[in-house]
């Protein structure tokens, strides 16, 4: 073997190991797996006075990190319809859970909660959105817009529609015609994701304007229209500006997608949620 050989290999084994830096695309949902339930965990048990505060903190880093691999997951799956269909079908049942949930008092826990959480139907709606910037992108700009504004529409329906139809289009709303506005994290969480997506490119400017959007939405909003406002105020009541440490993990990605194992976080989702909701019934019974 030459010289000239012996650089090469050399010189794969250093980019390989270069790669390998960082995290990948499962370690960083593996992360952000444990953040959501730090922060559900605080969602569902709020109510004891026992569970720190610090869990919602973390918390607030889970939806961005999400957010993040679901983009680079859809940006690089080779069946973009069989990704967009296992999370809109997960988030159909998922919506008609929280449909019964709010109609049913009985399936409430005592005090009248029940899970509202939807992030499913927030990603199927963005799916749906990152499609219509593809057309655009291809110059197919009818289509393009008609799937940038499309689910927009259904809200408004509901508004011209007789009272006694109205709980059956809000039924369909939670289910098979989520909205941008009607989602969990609503307009904010749809325009981060479409940030990402369209920034994807350019990881450093991609994480530039999506913390910035984050303090744009969630510092500058609240400096504008709160008074009198203070540091103790943004840590016990607005602090969903924390979601910008998020880009700490998301800067450590090194591009490769890692372990699948695509059931784990499908089926924990759901999963944890309701057996949370399920363990609060009954602690929030024993304590009442």
């Amino acid at each position: 073997m030459n010289l000239e050989c012996k650089k090469e290999i050399e010189m794969s084994l250093e980019n390989s190991k270069e790669v390998k830096k960082g995290l990948t695309g499962f370690q960083i949902k593996l992360i952000a797996l444990v953040f959501m339930l730090l922060d559900h965990i605080y969602y569902f048990f709020e109510f004891t006075g026992k569970v720190p505060l610090v869990f919602s903190w973390i918390g607030r880093l889970a939806g961005g990190l999400f957010l993040f691999t679901m983009v680079e997951g859809y940006s690089h799956t080779s069946n973009k319809k069989k990704y967009f269909s296992r999370i809109y079908f997960l988030s159909v049942a998922m919506g008609v859970l929280r449909y019964f949930f709010e109609l049913i008092p009985r399936l409430q826990r005592g005090d009248g909660f029940f899970p509202m959480n939807g992030i499913l139907s927030t990603f199927a709606v963005l799916i749906v959105m990152f499609r219509g910037i593809d057309y655009l992108k291809e110059k197919k700009i009818l289509r393009g817009l008609l799937l940038l504004i499309v689910l927009f529409i259904p809200p408004y329906f509901m508004l011209l529609m007789p009272s006694t139809l109205q709980p059956f289009m809000l039924f369909l709303i939670y289910t098979v015609l989520p909205s941008p506005m009607w989602v969990e994290g609503g307009l904010f969480l749809i325009i981060s994701g479409l940030i990402m997506y369209i920034f994807r490119g350019n990881r450093k400017l991609q994480c530039t304007l999506y913390a910035l959007f984050i303090l744009a939405w969630m510092v500058g909003i609240p400096l504008m229209y709160l008074r009198p406002i203070s540091l103790k105020m943004m840590f016990i009541h607005y602090y969903e500006w924390m979601g910008v440490f998020a880009i700490i993990f998301m800067c450590l990605y090194n591009g490769e997608k890692g372990r699948a194992m695509k059931k784990l976080f499908y089926a924990f989702y759901p999963a944890h949620i309701y057996i949370l909701y399920g363990l609060s019934i009954l602690l929030y019974n024993i304590m009442h």
